[in-house]
């Protein structure tokens, strides 16, 4: 049985993941460091800023203090928000799936992305009001692939049902490492194929898999029905 709806935003919701990209390489080059986009969707790609910077550095040998981890994702929050100035990045069909969603069940957000991120590209889209609760990199401790993310989402949720179980939750995941935070929080996942083909997010056994957020709607209507 299906109660609530948590999803990922970036690559989800939100057509930035390319965006993200560009900005973490604009800051990894100013530190003397690359990355090949391949290398970014493999090893990256479901990462917070956080544990993208500790990562590069680490595999590059190169020491990194706290306060210039800091600074690294506040130049990193510049030039993304210099590049989403005036800009929709939702993918269409966005609004209408998380319209027609909010109407059966309570919504909450779980990424890795920052939460004024996420806060400006809903506000700009009109969604903002449709999510009971966000959870941002900023509110864990431990980001994805570890279950504290969906976890935390649902902990909110639970604030104002208290019997909901994570078994009830269905994720809404676009990456493997994402599926596998999913199902460690004992949630359903239904991978949609923004990021990677629908052969390489079944390697990760999510339970459903469409292959993009225009097929929610039918998903939805399915699932809930049966």
């Amino acid at each position: 049985m299906i109660r609530a709806l948590i999803f990922d935003f970036n690559g989800v919701l939100a057509d930035d993941d390319p965006i993200h990209m560009e900005a973490f390489r604009r800051v990894a080059e100013e530190e003397g460091l690359a990355f090949s986009d391949q290398e970014y969707m493999d090893k990256y790609l479901p990462l917070n800023d956080r544990d993208c910077f500790k990562l590069l550095f680490h595999e590059r040998s190169r020491r990194l203090e706290d306060e210039e981890l800091a600074q690294l994702i506040r130049r990193k929050g510049v030039f993304y928000f210099q590049a989403i100035a005036e800009k929709d990045v939702l993918f269409a069909g966005t609004a209408t799936a998380i319209k027609r969603a909010a109407g059966r069940f309570p919504l909450a957000i779980a990424s890795g992305a920052r939460r004024e991120e996420i806060r400006h590209i809903l506000k700009q889209g009109g969604l903002e009001q449709y999510f009971s609760a966000i959870v941002s990199a900023e509110d864990v401790r431990f980001g994805k692939p570890h279950p504290e993310p969906f976890s935390r989402a649902h902990e909110k949720l639970r604030e104002k049902d208290a019997s909901l179980s994570a078994a009830q939750c269905v994720a809404i995941e676009d990456s493997l490492g994402g599926i596998e935070s999913a199902h460690a929080a004992g949630m359903r996942c239904l991978a949609i194929a923004h990021s990677y083909g629908p052969d390489r997010l079944r390697t990760a056994k999510p339970e459903w898999v469409i292959d993009s957020i225009t097929d929610f709607v039918s998903w939805m209507e399915k699932e809930v029905s049966q």
